[in-house]
């Protein structure tokens, strides 16, 4: 099978699971009854039973929902047409561990060793959604370096209109509430939990009041409950992938003396805290990249995040381990980041070394199984000292790089940081 073919067969093995979860859940009254107060004065209503008086009281004791701009929050009705309420003005009963819901959000959006899979879902806001409410598309606002998808509660209060659209990398997903919250035979609320990447808007409300709790959900360092066997995983098929990739490894004709193979990352991640949380274990990655990463650890290979910089006159690989540039650079960017952060200049299997290339510059030949992306792209400034002193930087965005062997030895390749200049 020639090797273009190959790759083609990988690509169509790497599944793309959609970035979200969703589901409904039987709540009991005292799940569902809110206390809040509005001024000098307290409330309460049973949200599972509400009548439109009742809904109608809530949503006057709201205050108009503002959204995240940059830093700060902003008001503005032709954008968004909301009310909401902070945490401190309101209380209920209802916890998401309590649910099971936290448990199925870390089994269905972190593919991740068990050990590192742990959720703190922290209460955000309520929203009240009346008639002719509405929010165009937008992203949420990370709420901290180790946030990394936000969940939505939608109560069965009886209402039409107002479902969330999803869209992400050219593909679109609708979650109706309404008509999940309907349709259940028991009060039920419905829930959608989704990477703070993915677009996503609540197109308008026709009748009725539509009724929301907001959470952020962060990566924790602390172990919840264990998760009950009847909570099941759904995560992209790494089945077909792993075959796929055995299958090129047993062809002599893919990578027949070894080299790198490459993968684009299909989400964001904050740079602030991917050398802590992602570098060399994959941490908490999200769909098809924790896919990815998980099966080649399985296969014994050593994958590791890493970022394409694109230097002075080569695009440079280097592990995140190194991803901080020192403050002073004192030779050409390409040669600080190779001799002072381990990486090497990326050049393609079958291309030619460049005319007056600094032989003393690690080589790694690469092969891209999904193509570089730009979703986390970032910027690294340093100081260079040439003639005098002037402020640079330089751009990389995240990938998956891990080395593999020639034919028959695949998997027995360590990635030392020497050149592979000596496989190809």
């Amino acid at each position: 099978m020639a090797s273009e073919e190959i790759l083609d067969s990988l690509r169509a093995a790497i599944t793309l699971k959609p970035p979200f979860c969703t589901g409904a859940v039987p709540i009991s009254s005292d799940h569902a009854t809110l206390f809040y107060k509005k001024g000098e004065s307290a409330h309460w209503l049973d949200l599972s039973q509400a009548n439109p008086e009742q809904l109608q009281a809530l949503a006057e004791a709201c205050e108009p929902a503002t959204f995240g701009l940059g830093q700060n929050d902003v008001l503005n009705e032709e954008y968004r047409k909301a009310g909401k309420m902070d945490a401190s003005n309101f209380s209920m009963r209802i916890h998401m561990s309590d649910l099971g819901i936290v448990d199925r959000i870390r089994e269905q959006l972190l593919y991740a060793p068990e050990d590192q899979k742990y959720v703190k879902a922290e209460l955000y806001k309520l929203n009240v959604y009346g008639k002719d409410s509405f929010f165009k598309s937008h992203k949420d606002t990370p709420r901290g370096d180790t946030m990394f998808a936000s969940l939505v509660v939608v109560f069965p209060t009886p209402h039409e209109g107002g479902a969330l659209k999803l869209s992400h990398d050219g593909e679109e997903w609708t979650f109706d509430s309404a008509a999940l919250t309907r349709d259940a035979p028991t009060p039920s609320i419905a829930y959608i939990a989704f990477y703070s990447d993915v677009d996503h808007e609540v197109t308008l409300v026709t009748s009725g009041h539509r009724v929301t709790l907001t959470y952020n959900l962060f990566l924790d360092s602390s172990p919840s409950q264990k998760i009950p066997r009847s909570v099941q995983a759904v995560a992209p098929d790494s089945n077909l992938f792993r075959d796929a990739l055995l299958a090129a490894f047993d062809d002599p004709t893919f990578l027949p003396d070894g080299g790198y193979l490459g993968f684009g990352m299909s989400f964001t991640y904050p740079i602030s805290r991917v050398k802590r949380y992602y570098s060399n274990s994959g941490g908490a990655l999200k769909g098809s990249d924790a896919m990815i990463f998980a099966v080649l650890e399985d296969l014994s290979l050593s994958p590791s995040m890493s970022v394409v910089y694109k230097g002075l006159n080569h695009k440079i690989l280097v592990p995140t381990d190194y991803l901080t540039l020192g403050s002073d650079a004192y030779d050409d960017i390409d040669s600080v980041l190779c001799e002072e952060h381990y990486g090497k200049v990326i050049l393609g299997l079958g291309q030619d070394i460049p005319s007056h290339f600094n032989e003393d510059l690690p080589i790694a030949r690469m092969t891209w199984v999904t193509p570089l992306t730009t979703f986390s792209n970032f910027r690294s400034d340093y100081t260079y000292y040439g003639n005098e002193a002037s402020t640079e930087h330089v751009y990389g965005d995240l990938c998956i790089a891990v080395k593999v062997g020639a034919f028959g030895q695949r998997d027995t390749i360590a990635d030392s940081g020497s050149s592979d200049e000596e496989l190809v």
